[in-house]
């Protein structure tokens, strides 16, 4: 007989509303929030839902705002405020989760959502402490190195210039900010500061944070304040808000059956330690790699090339091979893509959004051939995991529980594939035997 929990109190149960600006951000908050016993849906258009938050409910909007302009940000951020609300009672909590290396319009958004809402204070704390990613003094850092100095400084589509928190936020916010060093995170009147700050005109609070427990401080102080503030973070501080404030529900263990059909793997990440996955499953299983050269797809060819891949993939999974498709096959390739850019005149956006369609119209042609039936799909990359979901004929995606730490797993139920077990990964997020995980997952998975 399952176990349940004992019913929680009103304020344990209010309704969540929670922003992400990409795809695999949502799903990593929304994990947190399956773990406590909530619904949990992730809606991919903010202009195409009449949901709302409620109470045992989570209501989940990705805007994948992150490489657009600010003001368009914005837009989207107060189009999803607006759908999303009211939540009854005013209990409810409003959670801006951003990316934790700071890319993206950090300003914008929290400014658009603190006005949507007509709320005095926002706590911002993109730390995520389990995967190294501190703030200290301010700044960022990701396993002991400044951010500037890591690989999501330069990224593709969305570089970061500066380690600082508050630094970012200036770029597109004129709001007053306060700092909050660690010191007076963990003294015993951080809520009466936090207080005292809103009334004095701060709107965005900087807190820094070097362990899960910094975390939990700031959701407890946030709770005792008298209004309810904007909170803007990482998959940290999503946990620790999920963990503190929702009453956690004992659901019934499901069983497990084994299965033999293959996983497809979508890694359209650029990152290293995407890179790193892929060579470590290799390593120890047998696989079939799809390798796309993503400059051919402004050739004249392109259509030729979509063709030839789907055969490819069709027959790796055919045969019962897990397949992985894959867009960078060296360190040098980052380079050589940001040079055809300048050659072509192509903005690092349209190359993303080039990539991420093609991999969406790929995937589709692949899964529409009947013959064609893997165990699960794999999508890594934000970008790409939403376009491929897209391209499925999705509008939503339900989570059901998560992989390895940092994979989310649902289905798309709307989708023609809605019995299709998918998996979503931010490209710079795991351990080198994360896909080795997922690929266990798929062998024994978790029945229906």
């Amino acid at each position: 007989m399952a176990e349940t929990a004992a019913p929680a109190d009103s304020h344990h149960t209010a309704g969540l509303l929670v922003i992400a600006d990409d795809f695999t951000g949502a799903n990593d908050t929304g994990v947190a929030l399956v773990a406590q016993g909530m619904a949990v849906c992730v809606q991919l258009d903010v202009t195409d839902s009449a949901a709302e938050a409620r109470a045992g409910r989570a209501l989940i909007y990705s805007t994948d705002s992150r490489a657009m302009s600010a003001t368009d940000a914005a837009q989207k951020v107060t189009q999803a405020v607006q759908a999303g609300l009211p939540v009854p009672g005013g209990k409810g909590w409003v959670f801006k989760k951003i990316d934790s290396t700071l890319r993206g319009n950090l300003g914008a958004e929290t400014e658009a959502a603190l006005m949507a809402l007509d709320c005095p204070l926002a706590i911002i704390a993109p730390a995520v402490p389990q995967l190294g990613r501190v703030i200290k003094d301010g700044l960022c850092y990701v396993n002991d190195r400044l951010l500037t100095e890591t690989e999501f400084a330069t990224d593709p589509k969305t570089p970061v210039s500066t380690a600082s928190v508050g630094g970012r936020l200036a770029e597109q916010t004129a709001l007053r900010q306060h700092h909050v060093s660690l010191e007076v995170l963990r003294s015993a009147d951080f809520q009466a500061q936090l207080f005292a700050l809103a009334a004095s005109g701060v709107r965005i609070v900087v807190a820094d944070c070097q362990t899960p427990e910094d975390l939990n401080l700031i959701i407890r102080a946030a709770e005792s304040l008298p209004f309810r503030p904007l909170l803007v973070g990482a998959s940290g501080l999503s946990h620790a808000l999920a963990q503190h404030c929702l009453a956690p529900q004992i659901l019934p263990r499901q069983t497990a059956t084994r299965t033999t059909a293959p996983l497809l793997a979508v890694v359209g990440s650029m990152s290293e330690i995407a890179a790193q996955q892929i060579a470590f499953v290799q390593q120890r299983r047998p696989v079939s790699l799809v390798d796309i050269d993503v400059l051919r797809l402004f050739s004249a060819d392109s259509g030729e090339l979509l063709a030839a891949l789907s055969a490819e993939i069709r027959h790796a999974v055919g045969e019962g091979k897990h397949c992985f498709i894959r867009t960078r096959q060296s360190e040098e390739q980052r380079h050589s893509v940001a040079l055809f850019c300048q050659q072509k005149n192509i903005s690092r956006l349209q190359m993303g959004e080039r990539i991420a369609a093609f991999l969406g119209q790929l995937i589709q042609h692949v899964l529409q051939q009947p013959e064609t039936k893997p165990g699960g799909l794999y999508l890594s990359g934000g970008d790409i995991a939403l376009a491929v979901a897209r391209a499925l004929g999705a509008k939503e995606f339900e989570i059901k529980g998560q992989i390895a730490g940092c994979v989310p797993w649902g289905f798309l139920p709307d989708s023609p594939f809605h019995r299709l077990p998918v998996m979503t990964k931010a490209g710079g997020f795991g351990t080198e035997n994360t896909l080795l995980e997922v690929l266990r997952f798929i062998e024994e998975k978790l029945s229906d």
